[in-house]
């Protein structure tokens, strides 16, 4: 095709400018979640469940070994109709009172039920409370009933906080739904948040996967992504077309790279590093938040893989959750320290 370049094959060596604690853990093996060769067909439901339940058993033992180290306390209740949990930092930030932090989970839009550890990390470091959606899951509920719930919420801390006490933020298919949760409220007539986190996200939900850009090829082995989304597949089968069910992927509220930016959004801190395979994807909707006019910074760790910033035991990991949360809280009103 014209316009196609085929790269020989490189050597990418361990940057000298990273931590060492970033290097080793480069080095580890890549988590197998959502290993494509074990979906089952879109039609075997049972399969699915059977599938999401073992990769929530990973990531649940995952999570259980690391909420221990955060100095935070879980509550799990409910909101307009919304499971959700409310993680508190066991030492509030009196900068944050009054204010709250609103955060949908990863997880390939299929997995993560039930999952605090992004909100309670982002807790844990900025003393800030924060309440996270437990949203609907297929294969049972498929597209649109993620949105559904984080709007629900999202309504329900308009009433309770207003919009200029609330962020939302979320990592991978959280940054995702963050960015639709945002366009429906508008869509809607509803005042936006104060500021968005908007890390990593997937802007395009095909599985035709060169659509999110260069680096969804360029940085395939290179990513811990990179079993997940390996090669083209057709668009009639696995996780985003489970989660996509009848809706067109190039639904706006889906696959948000179509939505139309120009009558606003707002203020966004968007995240990836230069081994993520959603580092074009990031990028492309930085620009467009950018061609909005809203105020956005696009931060890009050099040789930060998907989703990084979750491991706070990386110095870079650290280093972007506080510049996140220094954008949330200027946005938010909250006077620099």
């Amino acid at each position: 095709m014209v316009g196609e370049v085929e790269v020989r094959a490189k050597r990418v060596p361990l940057s000298p400018f990273i931590s060492e604690e970033a290097r080793q853990a480069l080095m580890a093996p890549a988590l197998e979640l959502l290993d494509r060769d074990s979906q089952p067909a879109l039609d075997d439901v049972e399969g699915w469940r059977d599938y999401i339940r073992r990769d929530n058993a990973v990531m649940q033992a995952i999570e259980q070994q690391a909420l221990p180290m955060l100095d935070v306390s879980i509550e799990r209740t409910s909101l307009n109709g919304v499971r959700v949990a409310r993680i508190r930092p066991h030492t509030p930030s009196p900068a944050f009172a009054g204010k709250m932090l609103m955060n949908i989970h990863g997880g390939g839009f299929i997995l993560g039920e039930g999952s605090v550890f992004e909100a309670a990390v982002v807790a844990h470091l900025g003393g800030v409370e924060v309440l996270a959606v437990d949203y609907r899951v297929p294969p049972d509920h498929r597209y649109p009933a993620s949105l559904e719930d984080s709007l629900a919420v999202y309504q329900a801390l308009l009433a309770s906080h207003g919009a200029g006490n609330i962020a939302v933020f979320g990592t991978s298919a959280g940054g995702t739904l963050t960015v639709t949760t945002i366009l429906k409220a508008r869509d809607l007539g509803l005042p936006l948040p104060a500021a968005a986190g908007i890390c990593t996200p997937l802007m395009e939900l095909s599985d035709r996967w060169g659509y999110a850009g260069d680096t969804a090829v360029t940085n395939d082995g290179l990513d811990v992504l990179s079993g997940v989304f390996a090669g083209e597949e057709a668009s009639d089968r696995g996780f985003l077309a489970l989660f996509r069910g009848a809706a067109s992927p190039t639904d706006p509220l889906l696959s948000p790279i179509y939505a139309d930016f120009s009558t606003g959004f707002c203020p966004s801190f968007l995240l990836s590093g230069t081994r993520d395979m959603l580092l074009s994807s990031t990028v492309l909707i930085h620009r467009a938040i950018h061609r909005a006019g809203a105020p956005t910074e696009l931060h890009v760790f050099e040789s930060m893989q998907h989703g990084f910033h979750l491991n706070i035991q990386l110095p870079e990991a650290r280093e972007a959750l506080h510049d996140m949360l220094r954008f949330l809280k200027r946005h938010l009103g909250i006077a620099a320290e």
